[in-house]
C-alpha cells in the first residue's frame, strides 16, 4: 500500500508497509459543505457506515456557514427539499426569520439527521494524505485536535469543493481558465439584519488561488477590510451581525473524469442519455475580462449577448468519477466540468444534488461489489427518481430569462424558419436568431449576405454580420469594421444583463476572423479613449466610461495577439505598439465587482497586472518564434 500526500504542493508518495487502519468504513465523505453533508446523510440513511470528515464546525458549507442563504436557479427536488422544508418549519416555531433558507438552523437539522441515520461525525479535521493500492483509494489519513488518524473504506466521496483529495491521489486536475489560469472572482458575504429579518449582503470581493495558504489567508483579511464591509458606522436599516466565516468561493480545481462535461459539447448537443440529475441556470460567471475567456465563451456571451439565458445539463456518473481511479468519487463543484460550462453547472440546489447522487452511487457500488463507472444505471436512475433528484421535467432545454422568478421564464427554442431568424435580427434582442442562424449552417448564408446589404435596417444589417463572423465569413469584415469606427454604442437586450456593445463586440469577431485591415484602428485605440462614453448609464456590468473602456482596451489587445499569430508580417508592428503602450506607460483601467446593493460605493480592481501578465505571455512566444528563426 502506498501513501500519497501533499508536500510544498507537490504529491509525495511514500511505501506504507503493513498498514492496519484505525477503522474501516462503507462510506467516507470528506468535506460536509454543500454536496457533501448530502452525500454522508444519504449514504448513511442507506445503510452504510459513514464517516464525514470537516474543517470547520458545522455542515452545509456556503450555504450555512458561507451565509449565502438564497438560491441562485438550479433544478429543483431531491432529499436537499425534505431538510430545507424542516428548515422552514423549525423558523415558523422560534427562530428570527432569515432570506429563504435558515442557515443556523440548517446547520443543526443536517446535523440531527446526520446522527440519527448514523453518521461519525469528526469537525474541524483535515485529510492530510490517501492510501492507494494501485489506483484503488483503500483510505485516508487525516489530523485533528486528538492527533493523526487513519481510516479504510471502500469507497471515498471528495466533497471538498477542490478534489484535495483526488489531488492527493495523484489523479489530474485542471484550474481557471486558458488565457491566465483566473477563477472566478470570489465573494465575501455580510449576514445583517433588515426588517427585523436576517439576511446576507455579498460584494465580489477579488481573486483568490484558493490552495495556496497564502493568497487564501490573503484574501480573508482583505476583504473583510473593504469599505462595504468594514463601515465606520452601521444603522437600524442594516444591522451587521457578522462576516461569514467561509469565502464565497465560485471555482477551484476540477478532475480530469470519465466523462467530461463542456460547453462547447452542450452547444454541439453533445449530452448524456444516462443523467443522475439536471443542472440549471445560466453562464453566470462574474468575470468582467471576457475578453480574455475563450472564444466559446465568447461566442456565447459577447457576439450573442447570450449571458442571461438559462438552459439545463444533464450530468452523468462519468463527471464524478476520475479517470482512471477506483473507489473514489466526487462531489460538488471540484466535478469533470471545463472552465466554461462550470458558471452554469455550480448552484446550491445542484449541488446537493451531485452529492445525493454520490452517495447511490457509492451505495450501488457497495452493494453490488463492483466498480464504480459498473452501477447498473437503471437500478440508480430509479433511486434518484425516488427522491426526485432526477427528474426528466427539470430538462427544460433553454429558458429566457426575463425575472429571477423561474416560472416567469419561457421556454424558448432555436428558431427555423427564416423570417423567424430575420425578425430577431432585426430587433433589439437578436441574440437567439444569431446562434438560429449559425444553427442552421451553410443553407442561411446567402439570406444573411443579402441582409448584409439592407441600408435601411441597420439591426438587420449589423447582427447578420455577426453571424456571418461566426461562421468565419470574410463579408462580413466591412461592416463590423465601421461600427468599430462609429465606437457603435448600441446594447443589445437579448440578456436581463450584461450584454455587450456592439462596438467592442466587432472588435472581438474581427479579432476572430484575423482581419489585418482594422489593425491601425485596434493600436489607436489602446491608446486614445476619445469617443468611447457610456450614453447607455449604470448597469451592473459596465458602470461608466472607464469600465466601458476597459472591454474596448481588452478587445483590441487580443485582437491585435490573433491577427499576429496569424500574420507574422504584423507581428513586429503590433508588439512595439503593444510594448509601448503596456510596458511603457502607466495603466490606469479598472473594472468595479458586482455586489447586491446598488447603495454600496463600487469595490474597484486594477487590470494593470493582469493584461501586463497576458500581454507578456504573447510577446514572449513571439520571440521565442522569432529567436528558433534565427537560429536556423
Amino acid at each position: 500500500m502506498i501513501l500519497s500526500e501533499i508536500v510544498n504542493k507537490s504529491v509525495i508518495e511514500t511505501l506504507a508497509h503493513n498498514h492496519s487502519f484505525d477503522n474501516e468504513y462503507d462510506i467516507i465523505v470528506v468535506g460536509l459543505g454543500t454536496a457533501g453533508a448530502i452525500a454522508a446523510i444519504t449514504a448513511a440513511k442507506m445503510g452504510l457506515k459513514v464517516l464525514g470528515i470537516e474543517r470547520l464546525n458545522c455542515m452545509g458549507g456556503v450555504g450555512t456557514a458561507g451565509g449565502v442563504l438564497a438560491y441562485y436557479y438550479g433544478s429543483k427536488g431531491g432529499f436537499y427539499e425534505e431538510i430545507d422544508k424542516q428548515v422552514l418549519e423549525l423558523e415558523r416555531d422560534s427562530y428570527t426569520p432569515q432570506v429563504t433558507v435558515n442557515g443556523e438552523l440548517k446547520k443543526y437539522v443536517m446535523e440531527q439527521k446526520a446522527l440519527e441515520a448514523g453518521v461519525e461525525l469528526c469537525y474541524e479535521a483535515t485529510v492530510t494524505g490517501v492510501y492507494l493500492e494501485g489506483v484503488t483509494v483503500k483510505g485516508i489519513r487525516w489530523i485533528d485536535a486528538d492527533g493523526v488518524h487513519t481510516a479504510g473504506s471502500r469507497i471515498v466521496i471528495d466533497s471538498s469543493g477542490d478534489a484535495e483529495v483526488c489531488t492527493m491521489a495523484g489523479c489530474p486536475t485542471r484550474k481557471g481558465r486558458e488565457s491566465d489560469g483566473q477563477s472566478q472572482p470570489f465573494s465575501n458575504v455580510i449576514v445583517a439584519l433588515e426588517k427585523q429579518r436576517v439576511t446576507f449582503v455579498y460584494t465580489d470581493s477579488g481573486y483568490v488561488d484558493q490552495a495556496d495558504e497564502k493568497d487564501l489567508t490573503r484574501a480573508i483579511v482583505d476583504s473583510a477590510l473593504l469599505h462595504t464591509h468594514l463601515k465606520d458606522r452601521y444603522d437600524d436599516q442594516q444591522r451587521f451581525l457578522r462576516l461569514a466565516p467561509l469565502l464565497g468561493i465560485r471555482e477551484g480545481r476540477f478532475i480530469e473524469g470519465e466523462s467530461n462535461l463542456t460547453f462547447d459539447g452542450y452547444l454541439h448537443n453533445r449530452l448524456t442519455d444516462q443523467p443522475l440529475f439536471y443542472a440549471y441556470a445560466n453562464l453566470d460567471n462574474h468575470s468582467k475580462d471576457v475578453a480574455f475567456e475563450s472564444e466559446t465563451q465568447q461566442d456565447w456571451t459577447v457576439a450573442g449577448s447570450m449571458w442571461g439565458v438559462n438552459f439545463s445539463v444533464p450530468v452523468p456518473l462519468g463527471a464524478l468519477i476520475p479517470k482512471g481511479m477506483k473507489g473514489l468519487i466526487v462531489a460538488g463543484r471540484c466535478l469533470a466540468l471545463d472552465h466554461d460550462l462550470a458558471p452554469c453547472v455550480r448552484m446550491k440546489r445542484d449541488m446537493q444534488k451531485c452529492g445525493e447522487a454520490a452517495a447511490m452511487a457509492a451505495y450501488l457500488a457497495t452493494r453490488h461489489q463492483t466498480d464504480l463507472l459498473n452501477v447498473p444505471y437503471d437500478e440508480l436512475a430509479a433511486l434518484l427518481r425516488s427522491t426526485g433528484c432526477l427528474n426528466p421535467h427539470n430538462h427544460v432545454g433553454m429558458k429566457d430569462r426575463i425575472a429571477y422568478e423561474d416560472e416567469k421564464n419561457p421556454i424558448i427554442h432555436w428558431l427555423n424558419e427564416t423570417v423567424n431568424i430575420q425578425k430577431g435580427l432585426s430587433s433589439e434582442k437578436p441574440g437567439l436568431a444569431i446562434w438560429s442562424a449559425i444553427k442552421n449552417g451553410p443553407s442561411m448564408k446567402p439570406l444573411l449576405l443579402e441582409w448584409l446589404h439592407q441600408q435601411e435596417n441597420e439591426h438587420l444589417r449589423k447582427h447578420s454580420s455577426f453571424a456571418l463572423a461566426l461562421m468565419q465569413d470574410e463579408a462580413a469584415l466591412p461592416v463590423l469594421r465601421a461600427m468599430v469606427v462609429e465606437r457603435d454604442s448600441f446594447v443589445p437586450k437579448t440578456s436581463i444583463k450584461y450584454n455587450n456593445a456592439r462596438g467592442y463586440t466587432a472588435i472581438y469577431l474581427l479579432g476572430k476572423l484575423k482581419d489585418t485591415v482594422i489593425v491601425p484602428e485596434l493600436i489607436a485605440l489602446l491608446s486614445d479613449p476619445s469617443g468611447i462614453r457610456n450614453i447607455n448609464g449604470h448597469t451592473e456590468f459596465i458602470a461608466d466610461d472607464e469600465e466601458l473602456y476597459f472591454q474596448y482596451f481588452s478587445f483590441s489587445l487580443m485582437a491585435l495577439f490573433k491577427i499576429g499569430d496569424a500574420h507574422a508580417h504584423l507581428r513586429k508592428e503590433i508588439a512595439a505598439a503593444i510594448r509601448k503602450r503596456v510596458e511603457q506607460q502607466p495603466i490606469s483601467l479598472s473594472i468595479s465587482f458586482k455586489q447586491t446593493r446598488s447603495d454600496f460605493s463600487p469595490i474597484r480592481f486594477s487590470m494593470e497586472h493582469k493584461i501586463r501578465r497576458i500581454s507578456s505571455r504573447f510577446l514572449r512566444k513571439w520571440d521565442d518564434i522569432q529567436a528558433h528563426k534565427i537560429a536556423d
